[in-house]
C-alpha cells in the first residue's frame, strides 16, 4: 500500500487529539496525509481498549500513517503485526520525538536518539512487514552535523521519510524550531526529509517547502486555526475547491459535530473543547457559545446548542 500523499500539507501526530473523527475532518480540509496519535506498541500487544480505539480508521479517510512507540525493538515489532491485523495502514511510524518523561524513561520516544544502535534496528525490522517506515524524531543538539549524522543514521537503516522537530529533547516545547538545521537537513537529503514544529501560519508553511522539504506537518497550529491547511494549499497552487465563508466554516464543525456523536462522550467532549478557540470566530458573543459548548455535558447536547446559536447566527448576518 503507497504512503504517496496526495499533497505537501499532512497532519501530525496529537496525543488525545488525531482520532479518526478529527482525522476526517482534516482529510475533508485537504491534508494530504495524517497520522494516528502516538500509540503504545505494548497496549496493542496487551490488546487494551483504549489502544485498539486509536486503530480504527474510517473509510472516508486519506494516507494514513499509523504512529507507534516502544523503546523495545520485539515490542515495536509484534505491536505493530497485531495492529495490521486489526486494520490497514499507508506506512508505519516510530515515534523519536515525545519528550515526555514517561515516555523516554522506557527507552521510547526522544530517548531513541541517544539509542542508535536500537533506532536503527527497529526501522530495519519494521521494513520487514513491507510497508513504509516514517520516523519523527528530534534533534541530538544544536550542532548541525549531529543533526546530520542521526539522519543519515535512520535513512541508511531504511526510513522512507525523516520528519524533524528541530528541538532537542530537553527543549520540550519551548524555544523555537532551529529552521536553519531543517534547512541543511532537508538539502542533504532531498525527497526524504519533512519538516515539523512551530506551524502556525501559511508563511510557515512556505517557509519549510521552500527549504526543500517534502512535507510539512501541522500539530497544534491545525488546533488553532484548522482552516490554516485550506488557506496554505491555495498559497501552494493546489485547487482546493473550498471557499472561507462563514457556512463554510459553519458545514465543516457540523460535520465535526456529527462524527463525535459516534464516539463515546468522555473522548468526543475533550476533543471538541479542542478546537472551540476556532469555533465563531471574529463572531458578537463567541466568547459565551464556546463556554455554553464547552460545558454541556455531552455531544448530544452540544450539537443541540451549535446548531440553535447557527439560526441565530444566521439570521442575524443573513448569510
Amino acid at each position: 500500500m503507497s504512503a504517496t500523499p496526495s499533497n505537501p500539507l499532512w497532519l501530525a501526530p496529537m496525543a488525545d487529539v488525531t482520532l479518526w473523527p478529527v482525522r476526517k475532518m482534516f482529510f475533508g480540509l485537504g491534508v494530504g496525509l495524517a497520522h494516528t496519535e502516538m500509540v503504545s506498541a505494548r497496549a496493542i500487544i496487551e490488546k487494551s481498549h483504549v489502544a485498539y480505539d486509536m486503530l480504527y480508521r474510517h473509510p472516508k479517510e486519506g494516507a494514513l500513517v499509523l504512529q507507534l512507540f516502544s523503546g523495545d525493538i520485539d515490542v515495536l515489532l509484534n505491536g505493530a503485526k497485531e495492529a495490521l491485523k486489526v486494520n490497514r495502514f499507508n506506512a508505519l511510524g516510530i515515534n523519536m520525538a515525545c519528550p515526555s518523561r514517561k515516555v523516554m524513561a522506557s527507552g521510547g520516544g526522544a530517548a531513541l536518539i541517544y539509542r542508535p544502535n536500537i533506532a536503527s534496528r527497529m526501522v530495519k525490522e519494521l521494513k520487514t512487514l513491507g510497508l513504509p517506515v516514517w520516523v519523527k524524531t528530534r534533534i541530538p543538539s544544536h550542532d548541525p552535523s549531529d543533526a546530520f549524522n542521526w539522519c543519515e543514521l535512520l535513512l541508511a537503516s531504511g526510513a522512507d521519510n525523516v520528519a524533524i522537530h528541530a528541538r532537542t529533547p530537553s527543549q520540550g516545547y519551548n524555544g523555537k524550531s532551529d529552521r536553519k538545521i531543517v534547512r541543511e537537513i532537508a538539502e542533504s537529503f532531498p525527497g526524504m526529509i519533512s519538516a515539523t514544529g512551530d506551524v502556525f501560519s501559511v508563511s510557515d508553511v512556505l517557509e519549510y517547502i521552500e527549504m526543500g522539504c517534502v512535507g510539512v506537518m501541522i500539530a497544534r497550529g491545525a488546533l488553532k486555526d484548522p482552516f490554516i491547511v485550506t488557506e496554505a494549499l491555495k498559497a501552494l497552487g493546489y485547487s482546493v475547491g473550498m471557499d472561507d465563508s462563514p457556512g463554510f466554516r459553519i458545514d465543516v464543525f457540523r460535520s465535526f459535530f456529527a462524527d463525535l456523536g459516534d464516539i463515546r462522550d468522555n473522548i468526543a467532549m475533550p476533543l471538541l473543547r479542542r478546537f472551540l478557540s476556532c469555533i465563531f470566530k471574529n463572531v458578537p458573543r463567541a466568547s459565551y457559545i464556546r463556554s455554553s459548548l464547552a460545558n454541556a455535558g455531552s455531544i448530544v447536547r452540544a450539537r443541540e446548542l451549535y446548531d440553535a446559536f447557527v439560526d441565530e447566527l444566521k439570521l442575524t448576518f443573513q448569510f
